[in-house]
């Protein structure tokens, strides 16, 4: 069970590119803290990024920066040039299109894009907390390298010359542009403190995370996810703990729920048959789960899913 992509596809990753333009120095861009992860994509030329509460550090060309929520930021050409908002230079026209010459460009100018990635759902903590602030990729290695910079060239491309599709062709690059930055960003976690991105790869957690995201409608216990592990009960339970910031039965009851929720938010299946495929014997006790962690009903749940698709 590839985890990641059962993940962002519960919890309903969207991906937006918002700005894109050429800039001639002086200039500077301030976004405040947000809800959202924002990115920036530097196809030419370069900057300076100042994450509030962290030393500035300079950006070049092909660099990704990605920040979590919550973290305002700066990126200008130079550590003194005063900045303007982001927003108002979206909606008063600042940026346009990148220049579609590749000749080389003047120091202090950069070419720019910048978007955010929304997480949907109670799941979406899985992946958000695993992120620091800011998550650089400058310095490519591993197999991340080749795909990352493709996707990095050919978001460029769209964006210099849009066709028929554009849109569509340039939320699916950055959807894969947000899993080639979390890749990279796992190989250089160090193992310790709890971060759910590090535990997927952990050979001893690793596979019980896999098998709760295969079958999580299974009468899992402490003990049945502990063979997977090869540990005993106590250990694989302080363990998962550890590496995961929560227990393997939180885990699993907070998973079941987020499908369920996605579930309902389809449609297609009536709330008993959401239950049942959820691992709940029966619906009364999956409603009462469902309304302590969403404090709702799966009934209204469903309805105000539904009506916000009508809108």
């Amino acid at each position: 069970m590839d985890v990641l992509s059962d993940v962002l596809t519960t919890v309903r990753l969207e991906s937006r590119v918002f700005a894109q333009a050429r800039f001639a120095a002086p200039w500077g861009i301030r976004a405040e803290a947000a809800g959202h992860i924002a990115f920036h994509i530097i196809v030419r030329g370069g900057g300076w990024l100042e994450v509030d509460g962290l030393p500035p550090v300079e950006v070049g060309a092909g660099d990704v920066v990605m920040l979590a929520p919550g973290h305002g930021h700066t990126l200008r050409d130079a550590p003194d040039t005063k900045p303007r908002d982001l927003m108002e230079m979206v909606t008063s026209g600042a940026f346009g299109t990148l220049e579609t010459d590749a000749r080389p460009i003047q120091r202090g100018t950069i070419d720019l894009i910048c978007g955010c990635f929304n997480l949907h759902g109670i799941g979406a903590s899985l992946p958000l907390t695993a992120l620091p602030a800011v998550v650089h990729v400058g310095d490519l290695s591993g197999d991340a390298r080749p795909w990352l910079s493709q996707t990095i060239q050919l978001l460029a491309v769209e964006s210099r010359t849009p066709g028929p599709g554009s849109a569509t062709v340039v939320n699916r690059l950055c959807d894969a542009l947000f899993v080639y930055v979390l890749r990279s960003h796992l190989a250089t976690l160090p193992a310790g403190g709890p971060n759910w991105l590090r535990a997927l790869v952990e050979p001893q957690i690793g596979p019980a995370i896999e098998a709760i995201h295969a079958n999580p409608a299974a009468a899992w216990t402490v003990a049945g996810l502990a063979d997977h592990s090869g540990m005993s009960r106590s250990a694989f339970a302080a363990r998962f703990t550890q590496a995961v910031g929560e227990g393997p039965m939180q885990y699993l009851t907070r998973w079941r729920l987020q499908k369920a929720a996605a579930m309902l938010q389809r449609g297609e299946i009536g709330i008993a048959q959401v239950a049942s495929n959820s691992g709940y014997g029966s619906e009364a006790a999956f409603s009462k789960a469902f309304k302590r962690a969403l404090g709702m009903t799966p009934g209204a749940y469903r309805r105000a899913a539904m009506a916000a698709v009508a809108d």
